[in-house]
């Protein structure tokens, strides 16, 4: 190996090594804490909500959600689409039931609230779940390559799959498109009678 083989090996290794802290330590960090703080921010939101008297700090529907939001900030971390899976995974193989007891609770304690407040906290409650499958769908570098490869496939599968199609009219248009099947059929029957 050449002196300059060794030192475009060593360059493109420190490349790749800066890309992939990049890639799989930085951004993922980043991204774990933008979600967290707009946990925070729906938090804060919530609490203005029952500050300014239009919920009880000791209502259910506020506690259960309050409770929510802090656990999605503690344990941000731990929302990856891999955790999901398994999870879906584990209550199919055990046969658990898929409604949870919180949302038991969470759906009797807003049939207490008046429906303004009803409508509020529901909100509050989609925007976490929408920051929730925003982590898991665009959070995982992993599950961008195996979409990316998925995507990939099917267009090429697409391609292939046309370009089937095109060579098999072709060659229809090739081996018969000259003849018309009216001479051929007329001429059949001139030899036959």
């Amino acid at each position: 190996m050449t002196t300059q083989q060794l030192a475009n090996v060593l360059q493109f290794s420190a490349v790749a090594i800066f890309w992939s802290v990049i890639i799989f330590k930085v951004v993922p960090a980043q991204r774990l804490d933008r979600f967290r703080q707009r946990m925070f921010a729906i938090r804060d939101e919530v609490f203005d909500f029952a500050a300014d008297g239009k919920i009880a700090f000791s209502d259910p529907a506020y506690i259960l959600l309050r409770r929510q939001i802090n656990g999605f900030i503690r344990y941000g971390h731990h929302l990856t689409v891999f955790r999901t899976l398994m999870t879906a995974a584990i209550h199919e193989i055990y046969r658990r039931p898929t409604t949870s007891a919180w949302r038991v609770e969470w759906e009797s304690a807003l049939d207490s609230l008046t429906p303004s407040t009803r409508r509020a906290m529901e909100l509050f409650h989609y925007r976490t779940k929408v920051l929730v499958i925003k982590r898991l769908l665009f959070g995982s570098p992993p599950l961008w390559i195996v979409t990316l490869v998925f995507l990939v496939q099917i267009t090429c599968q697409g391609a292939a799959s046309s370009a089937i199609q095109a060579l098999k009219a072709a060659s229809k248009k090739v081996f018969t498109g000259p003849i018309n099947d009216r001479l051929i059929e007329e001429a059949a029957q001139g030899e036959f009678a």
